[in-house]
């Protein structure tokens, strides 16, 4: 393992996951890979034991059946076992994903994950509702515009906090920070093509936007 990737979802991870590829760090382990890989059931196992005491805690020989063909790893699920994943990968160089803004992090949650889980048709014959809900429930109490914002302060104080007590360096990587401090902290040399600007959710965000603005229209709140 060579790149932790440790912030929270809408933090620009598939941006910076892109990067880490075109900068000959991969493959990646992104949220994408999950269905892609069948992971679920993996996941919701390290799940249960981080936050149900049910079967043993995850470490680097579990994490390894998961992640040991990758070389980099960003977005949920991994992200959190932010703790663990510091454990059972010591030799890797760790980014913490930020927003400029608090704000602007919740906005982007609410357009995009939180209103797919709370417009999920029921039931949901997704493959991922399962873990879906799972760490709906237990990152912020399924109630994210209310709890989101501390559970999103929680964890970057976490990490920040980890990795003082830990002597390991860390770059703070917002979107927009281009190309420069990730080379620079990674000891590579900068791309000349422009830095990744990648989002899946870029589509279904428009609409949820288009949609709310409608409403206004009408009157609606």
């Amino acid at each position: 393992m060579k790149v932790l990737v440790l912030g929270m979802p809408r933090t620009g991870t598939q941006s910076l996951a892109d990067a880490l590829e075109r900068l000959g760090i991969g493959p990646v382990y992104h949220m994408r890979e999950v269905g892609k890989n069948k992971h679920q059931g993996l996941w919701i196992e390290a799940l249960d034991a981080k936050f149900e005491g049910r079967g043993e805690p995850y470490d680097r020989n579990r994490f390894d059946r998961i992640l040991g063909s990758y070389e980099a790893v960003a977005d949920y699920p991994a992200a959190i076992f932010a703790a663990e994943l510091l454990s059972a990968y010591p030799e890797a160089h760790v980014i913490l994903s930020i927003r400029h803004s608090e704000d602007a992090w919740l906005a982007s949650m609410e357009y995009t994950l939180w209103h797919a889980h709370v417009h999920q048709p029921v039931p949901n014959p997704s493959p991922m509702a399962p873990l879906s809900a799972k760490y709906h429930r237990h990152c912020w109490g399924n109630d994210l515009p209310a709890h989101g914002v501390a559970a999103y302060r929680e964890h970057n104080a976490l990490v920040r906090t980890l990795m003082e007590r830990s002597g390991r360096r860390l770059l703070e990587y917002a979107p927009g920070d281009g190309w420069e401090p990730l080379c620079e902290f990674l000891g590579l040399e900068v791309p000349v093509e422009p830095f990744p600007r990648s989002d899946d959710w870029a589509e279904y965000k428009r609409m949820v936007e288009a949609e709310k603005e409608k409403g206004k229209g009408k009157g609606e709140v």
